[in-house]
């Protein structure tokens, strides 16, 4: 009798720390939001756009219907109308902050509305031109897809910047007055927006002095070393002919000054083409690329950009090869 006691007082701890253990566990279930990840991750996703080329243009308006993350849907975001013109240069415009669960993901995705905006006036994307004029955009897929690994940290403030390019994603075309603008094909625009991690993002600013172009519009490009061809990328590639098409940002130089924001740390090269109205319709055309000499002996071809750094690039202009 006294060896069944001790038996039983043997096993009755041994079940309390099984029980223990097994609600430690379900907690841990609990906090991983039903998605496999470790916790609530507040997740910040903001929009923002690289320059247009079109001097008639004067808003490109894109009305966001849903954003998925890894195919589900994210809860809590309500459709937005966003003139994408009016952030450039590093301004961004915030869809809103979101729960999701901590973890790794690979791709994120944006349901367009091409017919009715956030308050339900059509059309739901267009370029407004001078005179109050609307383009509907449209294309054949209305989802844009950017296959992308970022990692969220669960309690922690997680911001994403997706960058769309409107320099590559609409395209001018001829006819109907009222219609002179549509998108890019929707498989180009699975590579015409970008997606960083803005707390690891980097830029390249600085000055261009330019006496020499004759330019109307200067405008800075970078690219990933070693991935321009000159003679490609001002020659048009892709169903809709998109110059330096290749390029991971650009911006326009304003005043002397240009800014190319949310680049990932790596070697990047940087390259500043001249662009004029050559036939007077409110359209830039490319003159060429400039040649240029740079401050402090920088390689402008062989730029190393460190992870949340500012490099300052300070060039000068000496010749344009057409």
């Amino acid at each position: 009798m006294l060896k069944t006691r001790n038996n039983i007082l043997l096993i009755v701890p041994a079940l309390v720390l099984l029980f223990a253990a097994s609600l430690t566990s379900c907690k841990k279930d609990d906090n991983s939001d039903g998605s496999g990840g470790s916790g609530s991750a507040a997740t910040t996703i903001k929009v923002t756009d690289a320059p247009f080329d079109d001097a008639n243009v004067t808003g490109a308006f894109v009305t966001i219907a849903q954003i998925y993350v890894d195919g589900q849907a994210v809860q809590g975001f309500t459709k937005t109308t966003i003139d994408l013109a009016a952030f450039q240069n590093g301004n961004t415009k915030t869809l809103g902050t979101f729960n999701l669960a901590g973890k790794s993901y690979s791709n994120i995705s944006f349901v367009l509305d091409f017919d009715t905006d956030a308050s339900g006036t059509a059309p739901g994307s267009y370029v407004l031109t001078t005179g109050n004029v609307k383009h509907k955009l449209t294309t054949s897929s209305n989802v844009i897809t950017v296959v992308k690994n970022f990692t969220l940290q669960a309690g922690a403030s997680n911001s994403l910047v997706a960058d769309f390019d409107l320099r590559k994603m609409i395209v001018a075309q001829s006819g109907d007055p009222a219609d002179q603008y549509n998108f890019a094909t929707s498989t180009e625009l699975q590579n015409d927006v970008r997606v960083v991690a803005e707390n690891n993002s980097s830029t390249i600013s600085g000055t261009l002095t330019d006496g020499v172009s004759g330019s109307a519009k200067v405008v800075a490009y970078a690219y990933k070393k070693g991935t321009f061809n000159r003679t490609t990328e001002m020659s048009g590639q892709g169903a809709s002919n998109i110059q330096f098409s290749n390029a991971v940002s650009s911006a326009l130089v304003s005043g002397g000054s240009y800014q190319l924001h949310f680049l990932e740390s790596g070697d990047y090269e940087i390259h500043f083409a001249s662009y004029k109205d050559t036939n007077a319709d409110g359209k830039y055309e490319l003159a060429g690329t400039l040649v240029v000499t740079t401050a402090l002996n920088l390689d402008i071809l062989n730029l190393h950009l460190n992870l949340n750094a500012t490099l300052a690039v300070n060039a000068t202009a000496t010749a344009v090869l057409p």
